[in-house]
C-alpha cells in the first residue's frame, strides 16, 4: 500500500464562508496570499501522476514542491 499526501496552506473555496458563517468571506484580507481551487486541483493531480508521495506549501515562495517522505523511516526506533 502507498499513500499520497498533498500538503496545502490557504486555499481560497467556499470553505472560509462556511466555517465562519457568514454570507461573504475576503481571502484577500484573510491571508494576502492564496491557491485557488483551480491551482490545489492542477497540484493534485501533478502528485498523483508523479512518483513522489509528497507535495506540499514552501512557506518561504508559496510554490508546491513535490518530495519524496519528509522524514526517514525509523526502523526499530528506541
Amino acid at each position: 500500500m502507498r499513500a499520497k499526501l498533498l500538503a496545502p496552506a490557504a486555499t481560497k473555496t467556499e470553505f472560509g464562508q462556511i466555517a465562519a458563517n457568514t454570507d461573504t468571506y475576503d481571502y484577500d484580507q484573510a491571508f494576502g496570499t492564496y491557491h485557488t481551487s483551480e491551482e490545489m486541483a492542477q497540484f493534485l493531480l501533478q502528485l498523483y501522476d508523479s512518483s513522489y508521495t509528497v507535495d506540499w506549501v514552501n512557506r518561504e515562495t508559496f510554490t508546491f514542491e513535490l518530495s519524496n517522505p519528509r522524514f526517514p523511516i525509523a526502523k526499530r526506533s528506541k
